[in-house]
């Protein structure tokens, strides 16, 4: 029996991760801020969340193996907006049908990815964190009093020795307001060292880590490298082979480069369709987007606004962050408490989103040629050509042009196409296609920049 429906559908309405105060949402700008709760409006992305919720359901039936999912997306796609999707729908997940454990995403980054040591420290900080948290709540929410002991219990494992209910609620406080530092945690404390396997570590935890379906979050996964300090030989191929005798899975979400990276360290390509190539939205879910927005704010008279952020944002999640903070910065600026387009200047809080995708653009460029000056050069010689292209070049084309194109602008000089592309991936000017035989332009209006147009304002 499937522990929930893998045909996931966006309805549209307001969900309770909607519910923002505008400060809030004017403060974090163009980037999703990674909290463990999904971001405001998040809208469509079916598809992936299916592929989610498949793993979900092998999970749930202890079928580790191949568990992995993959994101790759040029800078702006929606890659931590959907890492934290995936969190959000796991905080409402009933335990796993074999095992009966709950779910439990663990943030981690690319350098400790291949570290056990590592790994351990962040599974038990999220556990400690949760923990504590269920302790809190239960002062609120008053719960039976076997509940309430068997929390304390667990946190006693950490905390090490008996603890009374006042001194854990006491520590559980604590943990919170110094950001979550580990307080003097003991478990898997050992006079042989670090483990040097995954496999070692979850056994000196085994008895704290058996009721939790753990899952590895890595942001910005193109960064995982083998060689770290304290690093396992094969510490995510274990994990992704389902051999690592743990309940721990991973999510790597990068840039494009990622998958590579995974190949480095001996993690084949996932099967299954769990390798997931982001790009823009499609209409309907920008559309939903700026909805959702407007509606969980109270904007009356909205029609015109919303119809110019989507014809100025072209359905890309970054554009989409921008315009709609520039929205509702110029709307609220008046009266917050009424939130009427009727006394906002459109064409103001249009311009203002302008500037922050120019700026956004040129922060593409500056990595692009962030290892050879030249590249910007070649970059912009490459744009009319994507674009006469449609955007779709087979690789062995692309990179018998970018050497063409290098040897016409000494542009190349002292490095080599193999680097241009890679930098042009990571800098969203390029990247690989589903098929995995072609390269596209993720961001097609990226090449009007490039060539010095001005800002296009409906076609991407």
């Amino acid at each position: 029996m499937a522990l929930v429906d893998e045909n996931y559908r966006d309805s549209g309405g307001l969900r309770e991760q909607d519910k923002v105060h505008v400060e809030d949402f004017l403060s974090d700008e163009d980037r999703a801020q990674i909290t463990g709760r999904g971001v405001p409006f998040f809208s469509g992305r079916e598809a992936e969340m299916g592929i989610f919720r498949r793993v979900v359901n092998a999970l749930s039936h202890d079928r580790c193996g191949n568990a992995t999912i993959v994101v790759e997306g040029p800078p702006g796609a929606g890659k931590s907006a959907l890492m934290c999707q995936f969190m959000e729908e796991m905080r409402s997940l009933p335990p796993t049908e074999v095992g009966v454990r709950r779910w439990l995403p663990v943030l981690l980054s690319a350098g400790d990815a291949e570290s056990p040591p590592s790994i351990a420290d962040a599974i038990d900080e999220a556990i400690v964190g949760q923990l504590a948290a269920d302790l809190l709540a239960a002062d609120k929410h008053p719960s039976k009093p076997s509940e309430t002991t068997g929390l304390v219990e667990k946190l006693s494992e950490y905390w090490g020795g008996d603890i009374t209910l006042s001194r854990a609620r006491m520590r559980a406080k604590e943990f919170f307001d110094r950001g979550g530092s580990f307080m003097g945690f003991s478990l898997g404390a050992s006079r042989e060292g670090p483990p040097s396997s995954i496999s070692e570590a979850a056994g000196r935890r085994r008895a704290a880590w058996h009721s939790w379906q753990i899952v590895l979050m890595i942001d910005e996964a193109q960064g995982i490298r083998a060689g770290k300090p304290h690093a396992g030989q094969g510490t995510l191929s274990a994990l992704h082979q389902g051999i690592a005798r743990a309940p721990v899975s991973f999510c790597a979400f990068g840039l494009p480069g990622t998958l590579m990276a995974l190949a480095d360290v001996d993690v084949s390509r996932p099967s299954g369709g769990r390798t997931i190539h982001l790009g823009g939205l499609d209409e309907a879910a920008a559309r939903q987007t700026v909805n959702r927005c407007f509606q969980a704010f109270g904007v009356s008279n909205s029609a015109p606004w919303g119809d110019a952020i989507i014809e100025r944002a072209a359905n890309w999640p970054q554009h989409l962050a921008l315009y709609l903070n520039a929205a509702i910065r110029q709307i609220s600026g008046n009266n917050p408490s009424e939130m009427n387009t009727e006394h906002a200047d459109l064409q103001v809080a249009m311009r203002e989103g302008d500037q922050g995708r120019a700026k956004y653009y040129g922060q593409r460029l500056a990595r692009i040629r962030r290892h050879h000056g030249g590249f910007e050069k070649l970059a912009r010689e490459l744009a009319p050509i994507l674009r006469d292209r449609a955007g779709r070049i087979p690789y062995s084309d692309l990179f018998d042009i970018v050497e063409n194109i290098g040897r016409r602008t000494s542009s190349l000089s002292g490095t080599n196409a193999t680097q241009f592309i890679r930098d042009a991936e990571q800098g969203g000017l390029l990247a690989p296609s589903d098929d995995g035989e072609t390269y596209d332009m993720p961001i097609s209006s990226f090449a009007g920049y490039l060539l010095g147009e001005s800002l296009p304002q409906g076609s991407r």
